[in-house]
Formats: C-alpha cells, sequence, structure tokens
C-alpha cells in the first residue's frame, strides 16, 4: 500500500504538539512508507528554541513522525500507545527537508527513521495501544 507524501507547511497551532489537519497538503505519491515533511521558520517555537539559532525539539520530530504515520495508514495508533524507544542524532533546522521512513513489524510496533538526505535525524519504535488493522 503506498503512503501520500505530506509535507507539513503553514502551521498555526498554538501549542506546537497540538497541529491542524488541516495543515497538511497532500503531494504526490512516493514510495512505499515514506514521508516527507518540513518545519516552517515562522512557527513560533522557533522564537525560544534557541534564539539565533533555531533547531527542530525532539518532541516535534516524535509527534509530527506520529501524526503523518497516522495520516498514511488511516488509523489512530497513539491513542493509548506508548513510544518505547527514541534516539536523536542530529540537530534539524528550520525548512530543511526531512524523509520518514517507516515499517510496521510482524507483532504491529512500528519503526522509524528520519532522514536529511543521508544524514541519519532521529529513530525510534511505537507500540501502538490497539492491533493495527492493515490490509
Amino acid at each position: 500500500m503506498p503512503c501520500r507524501v505530506i509535507i507539513r507547511v503553514n502551521c498555526r497551532a498554538r501549542r506546537f504538539w497540538h497541529w491542524s489537519r488541516h495543515t497538511i497538503k497532500g503531494r504526490i505519491i512516493l514510495t512505499q512508507h515514506e514521508i516527507l515533511l518540513s518545519f516552517p521558520a515562522t512557527h513560533p517555537v522557533f522564537s525560544g528554541h534557541f534564539p539565533g539559532h533555531p533547531i527542530v525539539p525532539g518532541v516535534m520530530l516524535v509527534d509530527e513522525a506520529i501524526h503523518a504515520i497516522e495520516s498514511a495508514i488511516g488509523q489512530t495508533i497513539m491513542a493509548g500507545g506508548q513510544i518505547t524507544a527514541s534516539k536523536f542524532y542530529s540537530p534539524v533546522s528550520p525548512g530543511d527537508l526531512l524523509s520518514l521512513r517507516f515499517d510496521i513489524r510482524q507483532d504491529k510496533t512500528i519503526v522509524f527513521e528520519i532522514y536529511e538526505n543521508k544524514r541519519k535525524i532521529a529513530a525510534g519504535n511505537l507500540k501502538p495501544a490497539t492491533t493495527l488493522d492493515l490490509c
């Protein structure tokens, strides 16, 4: 099942962990389990994280990964689920184009990695609270 490429733009959320579904803009079909992400430099979180050298907070990366995966598979996966592992390798600047790659394992855990070109940014494991209903 191919996933939509999603680029989040024009985020006007009051809190950086709360995203409106209206900010998602569908793009062309790329490959299975790969989604493009971007964080606009105008987002309010960058005024305090960090002044003069803005970087995307790690919690934003994981939150965006969860929402993008949910949009791609068409199911809510983290209502009561767990983030069983997360690792951050490299900082991300506003406007960087990121590639989120994920895989759903046989035990229904979701493993994801975020890259900018060939530079690994972050990785993690998600354990949904409910069984995924996949074709």
